[in-house]
């Protein structure tokens, strides 16, 4: 870490933004080490060029000059288990999926400091044009997006039931089929793989092995990672060994094991625990005070909230599998502590963007469960930063905060160490160094 003495920040030619700086502030970078205080930040462009403690600094005229005196700078939250374009409202279907939904989704992440989130196996092709504008430095503001395109199942497996999946989710029969599917998605753009591999308690057929291996496989050769929907603490050890890179759900079935922690630690593959994906299917149920918090009524339509205090109250109050559900939350809570108490990577997802699954809000929701279930702060930070940017080996550009890396970032009004729910006290959320309006 550079000590400031005095640094001239000469005009940089080529660049449509001026430089941002921003002063004396505290700054966790997402690697786990203790916080800088008083450190000066420099962006130029998209990236960190310096990153120093202390001392002065000179800037030309024009930089943009941050006063973070008081305040924590952290990094943008990356959802390793999304989905983007399916629903309006508390509805999902296909007729929804368009580019203008798409980059609404992709502004309400943003402006919660999601700025990067991974939509996992429900997206139509039209994304890709989305991904690679955003990436370009278009439509600024926006959450970047990785995309598995569209999702494995068996025939008419789980979740083909769902309004807006079936004819989505790509059902295959043989291993040769599957391998033939992910060579499209590969050639279409996909950056990963999705698997569904849940009976959901006996209800459907799982994804058997062989195809499993197929999947996996294939997307390796093709440059892609795999990542799996399961349920089941035996779909897990037995996905683990066929080489899957990452699991976007808790197991729920069961409390995991050495053989399962040996897996993973072997194989390096990352976790995302989805706590509140769980939570959301009897939380209803229990009108939750949080429907009047500004932080998620500001952002969501008065006739949602309306809907969710009576439909789906009225809908999850008389769930037969209600307390299977509230069981499955407790056992995701108890799993995650002990994988992460023996060194396995904890990622950061949610499952968001399904109805009442609400992108931005449930991510903050999110690190405060996480935190319940005995993570602390810092943890979870790396868990949503560091941790989430080398599962989807994305880390030599984002991920922690550090000269060289992309500028995603959160400035805070106070410190999420002190508390996880000072996540919520946001300042300005930057992607690609560009504030984002709020």
């Amino acid at each position: 870490m550079l000590r400031l003495a005095a640094l001239i920040l000469l005009p940089l030619l080529g660049f449509a933004q001026a430089p941002l700086v921003i002063k004396d502030v505290t700054l966790i970078d997402g690697s786990g080490g203790p916080p800088l205080f008083n450190a000066t930040v420099v962006v130029i462009g998209e990236r960190i060029v310096l990153i120093g403690e202390g001392g002065t600094l000179e800037v030309s005229p024009g930089a943009e000059i941050v006063d973070g005196k008081g305040k924590t700078l952290v990094p943008g939250i990356i959802n390793l288990h999304g989905h983007i374009g399916l629903t309006k409202g508390l509805a999902q279907s296909q007729e929804y999926y368009s580019r203008a939904n798409v980059i609404d989704n992709l502004l309400i992440y943003a402006r919660y400091g999601v700025t990067t989130t991974t939509s996992m196996g429900t997206d139509l092709d039209l994304v890709i044009g989305v991904r690679d504008e955003i990436d370009r430095g278009g439509l600024p503001g926006h959450a970047r997006v990785i995309t598995a395109l569209q999702g494995f199942t068996i025939r008419s497996g789980y979740p083909t039931h769902v309004p807006g999946v079936k004819g989505l989710a790509i059902e295959v029969s043989s291993a040769n089929e599957a391998r033939n599917h992910v060579d499209r998605l590969a050639e279409s753009g996909a950056q990963l793989v999705k698997m569904w591999v849940d009976g959901h308690h006996g209800s459907f057929e799982k994804l058997g092995t062989e195809i499993c291996q197929a999947i996996i496989e294939q997307a390796h050769d093709r440059g892609l990672l795999a990542a799996a929907h399961l349920y089941e603490l035996s779909d897990a050890k037995r996905l683990a060994e066929a080489g899957l890179d990452l699991i976007v759900h808790s197991v729920r079935d069961a409390e995991v094991d050495r053989g399962l922690i040996r897996r993973l630690l072997a194989r390096g593959i990352t976790y995302a625990p989805t706590l509140t994906r769980e939570q959301s299917t009897f939380v209803y149920a229990d009108s939750p005070a949080w429907l009047e918090d500004p932080f998620f009524a500001s952002r969501v339509d008065s006739s949602v909230i309306q809907g969710l205090k009576t439909t789906m109250r009225e809908n999850q109050s008389k769930d037969p599998e209600q307390e299977i559900n509230r069981e499955n939350f407790r056992m995701a809570m108890r799993n995650l502590k002990k994988l992460s108490d023996a060194g396995v990577k904890i990622g950061f997802g949610t499952d968001t963007g399904p109805p009442a699954r609400f992108a931005g809000y449930f991510e903050h929701w999110e690190a405060e469960l996480m935190v319940e279930a005995g993570l602390t702060p810092m943890q979870v930070i790396v868990a949503y930063s560091k941790n989430s940017s080398e599962g989807l080996g994305i880390d030599r550009d984002f991920g922690t905060l550090a000269e060289g890396k992309v500028a995603d970032m959160i400035l805070l009004n106070s410190n999420p160490l002190v508390s996880i729910r000072n996540l919520r006290d946001i300042h300005t959320v930057y992607v690609g160094g560009r504030a984002v309006s709020r």
